[in-house]
């Protein structure tokens, strides 16, 4: 084991709990930013109320619908023949990422759902609205406004994700996706949702393991 591999070494249980409270703690960070600073990142959340459950309820299934297309077109990449996506296949092999895969199915989906809630609350529930509202006063933001808001939240939510470069350009893309659908729908359950269902379902899919013929075909 090499020192950058003892760095990471981790037992799965502590890595569950750094990744929960991480996760947790981006969404908390937003809801700080948002009473200090404003906007309420919470005002595109619909209310609990009993008058508000069909909308959560299709917030949630539209959400879950929305990762298919980002599943698609993360599973054609793989099949891509280049040296940076290949790299990105090999990051099971990191240390912290085999900790991460041996986790149980459901630690998993709970940190999927962490990351989900926390990342969007950050991103698009606060970050977004406020570039979208600087210097604007109480005016509306115009249409360019928000657009070159959600050009830098999704830079800056591709740069807190510095794997490979690849992976940044395309956590960048998933970012404007995300805040895409924000704007569109004006319900930030849609994109928690769809970010927590694509996490879900990267890290309980078997590809997203590589295996022993993987190695082999490689050497």
């Amino acid at each position: 084991m090499d020192e950058h591999e003892e760095t990471l070494d981790q037992s799965p249980n502590d890595l569950f709990l750094t990744a929960v409270i991480f996760e947790s703690s981006l969404g908390l960070l937003a809801l700080l930013l948002g009473w200090a600073l404003g906007p309420d990142p919470r005002a595109m959340i619909p209310d609990g109320g009993f008058e508000n459950l069909r909308t959560i309820g299709s917030g949630l299934a539209y959400g879950c619908a929305a990762a298919v297309p980002m599943l698609l077109v993360i599973a054609l990449i793989r099949k891509i023949p280049w040296e940076p996506v290949r790299e990105l296949e090999r990051l099971s092999d990191d240390g912290m990422i085999r900790t991460l895969l041996s986790l149980g199915r459901a630690e998993l989906v709970v940190i999927s759902l962490c990351a989900g809630v926390g990342e969007e609350l950050l991103f698009r529930g606060w970050l977004l609205p406020w570039l979208a509202n600087i210097g604007g006063g109480d005016a509306s933001p115009s249409p360019v406004e928000w657009g070159a808001a959600l050009i830098g939240s999704s830079i800056a939510f591709g740069m807190v994700h510095p794997i490979t470069r690849l992976y940044v350009v395309l956590a960048a893309a998933m970012g404007l996706y995300f805040g895409a659908l924000l704007l569109w729908t004006e319900n930030l359950l849609i994109p928690i949702a769809a970010h927590a269902a694509y996490d879900a379902v990267q890290l309980l899919s078997p590809g997203f393991k590589r295996n022993e013929s993987d190695d082999a075909n490689e050497a």
